[in-house]
């Protein structure tokens, strides 16, 4: 006779969540968790080990060339400096700062399209859009009255955004705090609005100095006689006119 064994479900066991009164700690730590952190745990525990042992057996007069070519900051970060196999020749500097200037002039571009692009929407705290009511002749137009079409007042025609109907205005027990959560909520995006688009103009402004400071270096290293000139405290730099042959 066959057994049933395998046509019998067997009862589940999972992990339990984290309880109520617990929960301002956190989630509950599960054994999958645990493993990870415990191997990285243990992980760095070998590497202390490692490195004790290798100060513990150091010795005092070893020494090697990268001791004198690396060192380290202040917070401890390595420091080293780049070496070349070969010195680059001017021309060769002159095409690398060609492709600097030209992945700036990109950058630069792209930003300045962004800024134009954030003016022309921004359009301050005022809504967008027009609201176009169109009748059927002539008579019509001479008798229209956009203060009763709209239910508003006159005072309030010109304001296309929260325009309050007059028996809401008339209403004492109209409440308001839907129009000002509605009116802070648009306050704070046009702020982030006005914020982004300050620090894209900041950001196209340091883009432009460093375009200059590079525009000048190439120069500096093209052949020609020049001099250096002091103007309103800042260093300017003057070539001469030479004939073009």
């Amino acid at each position: 006779m066959a057994k049933l064994v395998h046509n019998v479900q067997k009862k589940q066991h999972r992990e339990r969540s984290q309880v109520s009164s617990r929960a301002r700690f956190g989630l509950l730590e599960k054994k999958k968790d645990y493993k990870l952190r415990s191997a990285n745990f243990h992980q760095n525990q070998a590497k202390l080990k490692l490195l004790k042992e290798k100060a513990k057996v150091r010795n005092d007069d070893e020494y090697y060339h990268a001791m004198t070519k690396r060192r380290t900051n202040e917070q401890g970060i390595l420091l080293q400096t780049r070496e070349f196999s070969e010195s680059l020749t001017n021309d060769q500097v002159l095409l690398m700062k060609g492709q600097d200037m030209n992945y700036l002039n990109m950058i630069s571009t792209n930003e300045a399209n962004k800024i134009e692009k954030g003016l022309h929407n921004a359009n301050l705290f005022k809504s967008k859009g027009k609201h176009t009511v169109f009748v059927e002749s002539k008579d019509e137009l001479a008798s229209f009255k956009p203060e009763e079409y709209f239910n508003t007042t006159k005072d309030l025609l010109s304001r296309r955004e929260n325009r309050l109907k007059t028996d809401q205005l008339l209403n004492s027990d109209f409440d308001l705090n839907l129009d000002k959560e509605t009116l802070e909520e648009t306050l704070a995006s046009k702020k982030k609005e006005l914020d982004v688009l300050k620090q894209r103009i900041e950001r196209e402004k340091q883009l432009s100095e460093v375009k200059t400071k590079l525009h000048l270096q190439r120069e500096l290293m093209k052949s020609g006689s020049k001099k250096k000139v002091v103007k309103d405290g800042s260093v300017i730099f003057k070539w001469k006119n030479q004939r073009k042959k």
